[in-house]
């Protein structure tokens, strides 16, 4: 059933919009709706650039930035053409290898931005054998990245751990190591350093897990039908996003700024995860048929009966590869 945007802006909100300064075309601005999880992480920060620096403007776009609660309801909305575009990656892989007319069209990060927090006592992945380790839910791509780690290590993710799935923010899965329910816990970055200020221990920072799992969650998605009848458009978008990263990337002083005033950070915080992230930012926008492999499996590796297709049924890179140019 096709969803009515007056009842859909009652279930979600609208975060972020561009900037109201005078596009210099003579037309006026085309107004895209995107959906998100939220902008308060630092895979979200493209995203707020572009649209507060004016790199979408200067594309001719007034993007609109909608939150959604679950990645269900915005597939939902993506498909009855409420939105434009997602910014959610491993789900929108897992809709289109179950047939769904949908795609990837950009990552603009290189890995997930997860993090592995323990107990001060535990020192490494091996360790972890016979603790609790408190993930999101299951079949998730929290919970792939720690299948991923811990079967890479040696151990049997489904012998050797016991992994407990506790809904909710990551404030609910730090509540559980707080009260040593659990012995570890995937967090999304920075949370790690919330954790390392109450005695816990990073087991794995953000650039560590990136060796081993390499699935980027943030990026852009759309249907077969945009991809069909707007392909400039989505160029335009990927342009602007593009645009933001490089100047993310070159601009140091403000992109340390905006992750001190967006997570909260201080300073020398704020400092040491900018020399992080800036290297797992994506300006080139696609990834190699290794790493959407990776994200077929987040959809298919805890299914009794494996889903086999090709990378190219969840990706096309036509439209990055032209904003490149």
């Amino acid at each position: 059933m096709k969803l009515n945007l007056c009842c859909l802006q009652l279930l979600v909100t609208v975060v972020l919009t561009t900037g109201s300064a005078p596009v210099t075309s003579a037309a006026e601005p085309k107004v895209v709706n995107i959906g998100w999880t939220g902008g308060s992480s630092w895979t979200s920060l493209p995203d707020r650039v572009a649209s507060e620096r004016g790199f979408y403007e200067k594309e001719g776009l007034r993007v609109r930035y909608i939150q959604f609660q679950g990645t269900n309801l915005m597939l939902s909305a993506l498909l009855a053409s409420e939105l434009d575009y997602v910014t959610i990656l491993p789900f929108i892989a897992g809709a289109a290898t179950r047939g769904l007319p949908v795609k990837i069209v950009a990552a603009t990060t290189k890995a997930s931005g997860y993090a592995i927090v323990a107990r001060s006592d535990i020192d490494s992945i091996k360790a972890l054998k016979g603790k609790k380790i408190a993930i999101n839910s299951f079949g998730s791509s929290a919970d792939f990245a720690i299948y991923q780690l811990l079967s890479r290590n040696g151990l049997d993710p489904n012998k050797d751990v016991t992994l407990q799935a506790i809904a909710g923010s990551p404030d609910a899965r730090f509540a559980a190591l707080l009260g040593g329910s659990v012995e570890a816990t995937v967090v999304s970055s920075p949370f790690e350093y919330r954790a390392e200020q109450k005695g816990f221990k990073t087991l794995l920072s953000v650039k560590e897990t990136a060796e081993f799992v390499r699935i980027p969650i943030a990026g852009l998605s759309t249907t077969q039908r945009k991809i069909e009848k707007e392909p400039d458009e989505i160029v335009r978008v990927l342009r602007g996003l593009r645009a933001a990263i490089l100047f993310l990337q070159s601009q140091r002083e403000i992109g340390v700024g905006l992750l001190e005033k967006l997570l909260k950070l201080d300073r020398p915080a704020a400092e040491r995860f900018y020399s992080v992230y800036r290297d797992q930012y994506n300006p080139d926008l696609t990834v190699p048929d290794s790493v959407a492999e990776e994200w077929i499996a987040v959809g298919t590796f805890r299914a009794k009966e494996k889903i086999s297709v090709k990378p190219q049924v969840v990706y096309d890179w036509t439209f990055a590869e032209r904003a490149r140019r």
